[in-house]
């Protein structure tokens, strides 16, 4: 019955959340064709389509073009919660309407490669870098590729993109030389990462003329209007682009409406022929470079000058806000005691960010509900964290990650102070040194008597006093990149344990024993290895970032534990390795694993088995974080029972597993689900399992899992955590 009830409260907590943050977007009306003819049409223009795709899809070379935007933003609905929309959404909210426009030049110069240069802009409110970069890769789409904005949706557009959409041919237009099909694209089930609209092809050459889109991205719904070049040098180029963007969030909604002209100056393209060698000599750098040339925008008030640069005629109701100064359209301000109250709200809950020249700052705020966390063995958790970094000459860096948090359940308090020098940014060159407390544990010495109790059937740690440590540790570590995929890291590790209370005892074979009361320190080097072929990355300068792989990571590490060093008692070796990877089954299916094992030897001392790879999660994870090494159900004092440990995880992640089974209004604002299955193999528990089912977007991640012991039930709970601001 616990198994049931915690899966009615976590479908419970998982729809009210989801049915309370979002409302059904006025682009998605469902539709349905009646006309088994039309669909069959569209299915056969669709199948030629994606050939035609799937050969161009990496045909452009790069371009040069002028870019004209013109962008109008209206505050429809807003409430005292309206101060926190900037933490949400990258637009203005001190201003009721607003208008821009701005003139720029960009080149593309491979995919995902981009720079804008800023040559003019003129208003009654400057946009943001962040606002002007959300439009431009809006229209960054490639229109022949299979997913769209990092793969966060997957484009009607492919070989498989049948999967998920259903067509029909909803009008043709005849003109002299070929027709224009309009093809109807619905969604088979709905989901964040689909789309519905038109599509508008040409029969004679099979590629899209124009798109008419609806979707959603975060708390945006879009639409987007793109139609492209009719020449034929510039195919699949856009001539012409209209972007509508609704954000709503909190019980505000603020509507952003975008014009956009191209202009282009040149453009080359790869050859037929030789676009298969582009691929295959694809590099592993997924930077994706969007360059601002100019950090400060020009301001141009000068009538003439956009008279002649101006590419869509102003309206008159943009005639109007352009002439209009900025505080004339200021939302008024009030001063009683309510607003007073929630701007120190604001002040105490809100994450905040500092740019300040090459020094970032960012602090997660002092009751920032985002920071709580739930999980069925810690209770409710909160946490706070600052991180501050300095960027020096040649892209290294000074960091500073302090931390704290309490698990309130258990009344435990962590912190960890942390600092990182990235002294080689191009090899992941890193320097880091740690201060902070660790889980309690207790020593070998309980873990010998373990070995003996555990053979009786009735075994429970509740009959056990056991004789806990603190454990205080400093960390000095070094990671440096030999290969590209290959890394070594070492260090040095100081742990220094205390007892928790002193006076407790151990029930042994009907005796009463004493086990340690003193101090007990531990100093450990290691060094280890990781290796991931075919290795992508990221740079941010000359800063190199690991991102994904095809292939496996596998990682060894050996630590010796060395007596007589700053008083260490330990005299012992621990050996541990992993192996996991990302699989990917299709657009947007995903299946992880990873696998760890690891052992004490040699041990001639008391030693603390405190294992790297399998070690308790206090804070629950990110939707992002990796999955192994993490059981959500398993008592805490398994983890340090035994020398010794197997343990693999698998998780299968879809944005179609169960939820777009259910109504559409659901399925459709889940991001994706996962499934998750556990497996843990120690010389004294032979057998823990654990499976699990979760949901999550970019605002929570929620799962509830069950955990079995030998095959047989023992508890279940469910694991609840924001995703955002982290």
């Amino acid at each position: 019955m616990h198994l049931y009830r915690y899966i009615y409260l976590f479908l419970f907590l998982a729809g009210n959340i989801v049915w309370s943050t979002y409302s059904y977007g006025k682009g998605f009306a469902y539709r349905v064709c009646d006309d088994p003819v039309k669909e069959q049409m569209a299915d056969s223009i669709m199948y030629l389509v994606g050939l035609n795709a799937e050969m161009h899809k990496n045909a452009l070379s790069n371009y040069e073009a002028e870019v004209y935007i013109k962008g109008h933003s209206e505050i429809l609905k807003s409430n005292a919660l309206m101060r926190y929309v900037p933490k949400l959404f990258p637009i203005d909210n001190k201003n009721k309407e607003t208008f821009f426009e701005l003139l720029a030049n960009t080149r593309f110069v491979s995919p995902n490669h981009f720079y804008h240069k800023f040559n003019a802009i003129n208003g009654n409110n400057i946009p943001s870098n962040k606002q002007i970069s959300e439009v431009l890769k809006f229209l960054s789409l490639n229109v022949n590729s299979e997913t769209a904005y990092d793969e966060l949706i997957i484009t009607p557009v492919g070989t498989h993109a049948s999967k998920y959409y259903t067509y029909w041919v909803d009008g043709i237009e005849e003109t002299d030389s070929s027709r224009i099909f309009k093809i109807c694209v619905m969604p088979k089930q709905w989901s964040q990462k689909l789309i519905c609209g038109y599509l508008y092809i040409r029969d004679n050459l099979n590629s899209i003329e124009k798109l008419d889109i609806n979707g959603r991205v975060s708390f945006a719904e879009f639409n987007l209007i793109i139609d492209f070049n009719k020449l034929y040098q510039h195919l699949c180029l856009p001539n012409t682009a209209s972007l509508n963007l609704r954000y709503k969030a909190l019980g505000n909604s603020i509507e952003c409406n975008y014009k956009i002209n191209y202009d282009f100056k040149s453009v080359s393209w790869t050859e037929i022929e030789n676009i298969a060698d582009v691929e295959s000599e694809r590099t592993l750098d997924l930077s994706n470079y969007y360059h601002f040339e100019t950090d400060t925008i020009p301001v141009v008030k000068d009538t003439l000058y956009w008279s002649a640069n101006r590419k869509s005629k102003l309206t008159v109701e943009e005639s109007i806000l352009l002439a209009l100064p900025l505080n004339e359209k200021k939302i008024t301000a009030d001063s009683t005691a309510i607003q007073k109250y929630l701007k120190l709200t604001e002040t105490l809950t809100n994450s905040m960010r500092f740019d300040i020249h090459s020094t970032r700052m960012k602090y997660s705020g002092i009751l920032n509900p985002f920071m709580f966390g739930y999980t069925k063995l810690d209770g409710i958790s909160f946490r706070q964290q600052l991180r501050v970094s300095k960027r020096l000459k040649d892209d290294r860096q000074i960091r500073f990650r302090p931390e704290i948090g309490f698990v309130f359940k258990r009344k435990e308090f962590f912190y960890k102070l942390a600092g990182d020098w990235v002294y080689a940014p191009e090899k992941t060159g890193t320097l880091s040194l740690t201060f902070a407390n660790g889980n309690q544990n207790y020593s070998s010495e309980i873990t010998n008597q373990i070995k003996e109790l555990v053979k009786d059937s009735a075994f429970s740690f509740d009959n056990l006093n056991l004789k806990y440590y603190r454990d205080y540790y400093a960390d000095l570590r070094n990671k440096i990149e030999l290969l590209n995929g290959l890394q070594l890291h070492s260090g040095l590790t100081f742990h220094h344990r205390t007892p928790v209370t002193n006076g407790k005892k151990l029930l042994n074979e009907g005796e009463i024993i004493d086990v340690i009361y003193d101090n007990y320190n531990d100093f450990v080097p290691y060094i280890g290895l990781s290796y991931t072929p075919y290795q992508y990355y990221r740079m941010d300068g000359r800063l190199k970032e690991y991102v994904q792989s095809c292939l496996p990571t596998i990682s060894v590490e050996y630590a010796r534990g060395i007596r007589g060093v700053l008083g260490s008692l330990s005299d012992y070796e621990r050996i541990e390795a992993d192996i996991q990877q990302v699989i990917n089954m299709g657009l947007l299916k995903r299946f992880n694993y990873y696998v760890s094992a690891g052992f004490f030897t040699r041990q001639r001392s008391v030693y603390f088995a405190d294992f790297r790879y399998f070690t308790r999660h206090h804070f629950p994870d990110s939707w992002n974080d990796r999955i192994g090494g993490v059981f959500q159900l398993l008592p805490g004092e398994w983890y340090n029972a035994s020398n010794s440990y197997v343990q693999a995880h698998v998780m299968y992640e879809s944005p179609f597993i169960l939820m777009h089974l259910l109504k559409k209004e659901a399925s459709k604002h889940i991001f994706t689900e996962r499934l998750y299955l556990s497996q843990l193999f120690t010389p004294y528990l032979p057998s823990y399992t654990e499976v699990g089912y979760g949901i999550g977007n970019h605002l929570f991640n929620i799962a509830v899992f069950a955990g079995f012991e030998k095959g047989e039930y023992q508890r279940a709970g469910f694991r609840f955590a924001f995703e955002l601001f982290q």
